[in-house]
């Protein structure tokens, strides 16, 4: 009889062709026996409507009470434009130091080093006259010779070079924090 059931695998269970059947007690939850979570009950849409009701009405928030005036805080008696430079541009400051500059190659090591003469800075930038031209986005560093002091040591970007006349560059460098390197080092204690 090629229908027939083997009885052999377990109580509740039979097997027909290979396919699995499985025997479940009168009484007993489905979830109970193989001990799985149930799925959430299913709701059914009410049939009656109800009449939506309105949240209640709350209380008005408090009006905010008037705040206290503020005394007048002190101005700045100089605007941009009375110290020489317009409003959110930076300004500029006439700077002449003696400079030690130096290009660094793309290992950021010091290749060539000459003199020049610094002519303005700010916070972001200094500009240079130099008898050497530099190439734009070539880093340098630049040692600024003030008197009776250490020299202080900066390193920017170039961002533009131009002929100025009279065989001298003007050089505008953007500053950048200096690179570390034992041949940055050995040039710093060079000056």
């Amino acid at each position: 009889m090629a229908d027939s059931f083997d009885m052999g695998e377990g109580p509740g269970q039979h097997a027909r062709q290979g396919d699995r059947f499985a025997w479940i007690d009168p009484g007993v939850s489905v979830w109970d026996q193989w001990g799985a979570a149930p799925p959430p009950p299913k709701v059914r849409p009410s049939t009656s409507e109800e009449p939506a009701t309105p949240p209640p009405p709350q209380a008005a928030p408090p009006a905010p009470a008037e705040p206290e005036p503020i005394e007048d805080l002190p101005t700045l008696e100089k605007s941009a434009e009375q110290i020489g430079g317009a409003e959110g541009a930076p300004t500029f400051h006439e700077f002449d130091a003696e400079l030690d500059v130096a290009e660094l190659d793309e290992r950021l090591r010091p290749v060539t080093t000459w003199s020049a003469r610094s002519s303005s800075v700010n916070r972001s930038s200094l500009t240079i006259r130099s008898r050497r031209m530099c190439y734009a986005k070539k880093m340098l560093l630049v040692a600024v010779h003030l008197i009776d002091d250490q020299p202080t040591i900066l390193a920017g970007r170039v961002l533009e070079c131009e002929y100025d006349g009279e065989a001298l560059y003007t050089v505008k460098i953007e500053l950048a924090p200096r690179p570390s390197s034992e041949e940055i080092r050995q040039w710093i204690m060079q000056r």
